[in-house]
């Protein structure tokens, strides 16, 4: 089962967490809308993540976990044990 993305895990560039009141190990959970960091030309210049889990909110924002893709492509790495599902 994949773990859930956090803040700084990797998608072609570092994500930054999308909910502020939701956080694993201090560090705020990456979300569906969560701004990946710049990595090169478009589409990787302004991409955002993308959420493959369809049962699960948290504080209405929809987490993501590793494998997720960003909208560039790169999937999302995960540097935690947290699973959903």
């Amino acid at each position: 089962m994949p773990s859930v993305s956090i803040d700084g895990d990797v998608a072609g560039g570092a994500a930054a967490g999308k909910t502020t009141n939701v956080t694993i190990d201090g560090k705020t959970v990456v979300c569906t809308g969560s701004v990946v960091a710049s990595h090169g030309e478009a589409p990787h210049a302004a991409a955002t993540m993308t959420s493959s889990v369809t049962n699960v909110t948290m504080n209405g924002f929809v987490p993501c976990v590793s494998g997720d893709a960003a909208t560039c492509a790169h999937t999302i790495s995960s540097s935690i044990n947290v699973t959903i599902g």
